[in-house]
């Protein structure tokens, strides 16, 4: 009997200590300067996840296929040239053809994957390091360290931990001014990709492809209008994604805003974000405002909006239709 005791208080426990191990201890709290690191690892590393997403969506794109099937029957036309004069048997013009197919697929998908990872997502994710990610506590908590602040908005940053571990952050952002971009001027990613072909391959540099200093100031992100904020900079670990934490970290700006007279939030997403566009529309209530084209290879801003008020009412009809079930 005592045995038996005992294995039963050890099965007890044992089951106690594997429901904790699979439903961790959440914490919403401010960003604190010592977070910095992990908040800037944890954003770079899953925008990167988002590469394939981004691939996917430019093969979607006409302009994409119009270039591959150009480049493709050009690859073709090649062949009868290559074996002309050549006394060759019959099945080697359709083994070329076989060959540049799957070649030119191989080399075409390679090269949209290169092109959305090493240009355009690292441009995205570098604009963003380098400007409201740089100090939160400037952008976001008002914490003006090198002048006085004369009014501070009602802004905030939020991380989102697991058991202690750093597992989520999102941004909710109020500008009273344009917020003038801090990288240096970079040319179009075109530009960027024709001088790095220039230099790989040694060819001369076109008068096109030369570097230019900039006519005019660049703006990262314009004001936000009185009573609006700007819903951003939401990442969620890739373990943990799939288990609603995205919504949780909504909800906690969301009830911010509606705490500090913020009537209106509003978010951007582009053709990577899909999956947060979903949770945005779908279980947030954002309407989608606008969708402004950004390139000729499926990318897109998408601007969504939200009454507050509004966010407020539905929220709170769920949770009492949460206690009454």
């Amino acid at each position: 009997m005592a045995d038996s005791g005992t294995e039963s208080g050890t099965s007890s426990s044992t089951a106690a200590a594997g429901e904790e191990a699979n439903n961790p201890k959440l914490c919403i709290r401010t960003y604190r300067p010592t977070d910095r690191e992990h908040v800037d690892y944890l954003f770079y590393s899953t925008y990167f996840a988002l590469v394939p997403e981004g691939v996917k969506r430019k093969l979607l794109s006409p302009t994409v296929w119009v270039l591959w099937v150009g480049v493709y029957a050009y690859l073709l036309t090649i062949v009868p040239v290559l074996l002309h004069g050549m006394n060759m048997p019959s099945w080697v013009d359709f083994a070329l053809r076989i060959f540049f197919t799957v070649s030119w697929a191989l080399v075409g998908f390679s090269a949209l994957f290169f092109y959305t990872d090493r240009f355009e997502t690292v441009d995205r994710i570098e604009a963003i390091r380098r400007n409201d990610l740089s100090d939160p506590e400037i952008y976001y908590l008002n914490y003006n360290k090198y002048e006085k602040v004369d009014e501070r908005t009602p802004g905030h940053f939020w991380i989102l931990e697991a058991d202690g571990v750093l597992c989520g952050i999102i941004g909710l952002a109020c500008y009273n001014k344009p917020v003038i971009d801090s990288r240096p001027h970079m040319e179009p990613t075109w530009q960027r990709l024709g001088r790095w072909l220039c230099d790989r391959y040694g060819f001369s540099m076109p008068s096109m492809l030369e570097a230019s200093e900039p006519t005019e100031t660049s703006i990262f992100e314009e004001a936000t209008p009185p009573h609006t904020a700007l819903l951003q900079r939401m990442a969620v670990k890739y373990q943990f994604q799939g288990c609603g934490l995205g919504s949780i970290l909504i909800n906690r700006a969301m009830i911010w805003a509606n705490d500090h007279d913020i009537q209106t939030v509003n978010a951007v997403t582009n053709e990577l974000q899909g999956t947060a566009a979903d949770i945005l529309q779908k279980r947030h209530g954002f309407k989608l405002v606008k969708k402004i084209r950004k390139g000729w290879f499926g990318q897109y801003e998408a601007h969504w909006t939200c009454n507050v008020n509004t966010w407020m009412e539905k929220n709170q009809q769920q949770q009492q239709q949460q206690k009454q079930q």
